[in-house]
């Protein structure tokens, strides 16, 4: 294979923002066992001092143990958001966070977002960091990024994902979200927010197994669960569209039915992680790597579809609003794809 190599005289600014990249898929792929090992290292090997504040950290866990269930700790730490790490995260791409109706803060929201890609980049800068210019888009409302429960389990490693404002993709934690109250007084408001967005990337982990450059293969049409959980909050679904998230990595075929796919599959169902064998870049060649490829990234928010508050949907009222958003994420694709795909006329959205 042709290695293309990265020009010596790269700006500096350019360097850290590669340096941002790398170091935020290090953080995301081994991030909970470096901690989880650091922490068990001063555990065992620290001295009588250490292993006490271990012991202490250890019981705030337990006492804390549904933080990730309960609505997290609100907006999270604007101090952790708004690290200057994360500007040069988001200038690498750049990602940018692209307005299309107004979302009154009277009430709360599910985003629904696509595509997952490898690892939702343009999801985790726009809704987990300060640097896209969300509160001033949509004032008043807080974003709030779901992942899996056991994430929260983690010493130190979830302190992080709090501090981001995230919190667990749990069928009590959403409903504990999505009924939030909106008073301004409310002490659950006290970030200065009224309405809640609770931001569910829904293809996970399989649809990660699809990510190769503009292929929009959407693992959407069996998942309704968060389609009950809205009606059954009476909460307005929103559609989201990263358009560029696939551009960042490629993979080897992987065809349903293949060796690699059977063994993908496998993992995933085992371990609920897809191990994607993912081609991105290095520091200094373009060819092969693990980070991420320098490609902009635009995600936009379309306008909420109101739904009945239905406290036992029927399977109908599902079908119903599941198909009415299918019609209204594909809508918001075929607007947009002219502004950000290149070769556009040739990309669909097949929603599987």
């Amino acid at each position: 294979m042709k290695i293309e190599w990265a020009p010596l005289n790269v700006p500096f600014h350019r360097r850290m923002e590669t340096l941002a990249a790398a170091a935020w898929m290090i953080l995301i792929l081994f991030g909970e066992l470096i901690a989880l090992f650091f922490y068990l290292f001063l555990l065992i090997r620290g001295n009588i001092y250490i292993q006490t504040l271990c012991v202490i950290y250890f019981i705030f866990l337990y006492y804390d143990r549904g933080a990730g269930e309960n609505g997290g700790r609100g907006q999270g730490s604007k101090w952790v958001r708004n690290w200057t790490w994360w500007r040069y995260y988001r200038n690498y791409f750049p990602v940018h966070l692209v307005k299309t109706a107004d979302l009154p803060a009277d009430r709360n929201y599910l985003f629904a977002a696509f595509p997952h890609g490898l690892l939702s980049s343009a999801a985790f800068t726009n809704f987990n960091t300060d640097t896209t210019k969300w509160a001033e888009l949509f004032p008043g409302v807080r974003s709030k990024l779901v992942t899996l429960g056991f994430h929260f389990y983690i010493p130190i490693f979830r302190e992080l994902l709090l501090s981001w404002g995230m919190v667990s993709v749990s069928a009590k934690s959403l409903h504990n979200l999505l009924t939030w109250p909106n008073e301004k007084n409310h002490p659950r408001n006290s970030d200065g927010n009224t309405s809640t967005a609770c931001v569910i990337v829904v293809g996970g982990a399989q649809e990660a197994l699809n990510t190769r450059p503009n292929n929009y293969q959407l693992v959407l049409k069996k998942r309704k669960g968060f389609v009950k959980m809205a009606l059954r909050t009476g909460t307005s679904l929103v559609p989201v569209m990263s358009f560029g998230e696939l551009d960042l990595f490629d993979q080897p075929p992987n065809p349903p039915g293949s060796l690699l796919r059977r063994y993908q599959e496998f993992v995933k169902r085992v371990t609920g992680i897809a191990p994607a064998k993912f081609i991105g870049r290095g520091f200094f060649q373009y060819s092969y790597g693990m980070i991420p490829r320098r490609k902009e990234l635009f995600t936009v928010v379309g306008a909420p579809i109101e739904v009945p508050k239905i406290d036992e949907p029927k399977t109908e009222d599902i079908e119903k609003y599941h198909e009415e958003f299918c019609k209204a994420l594909t809508e918001l694709f075929n607007t947009h794809k002219i502004k950000y795909i290149k070769d556009h006329e040739n990309v669909q959205l097949i929603i599987e």
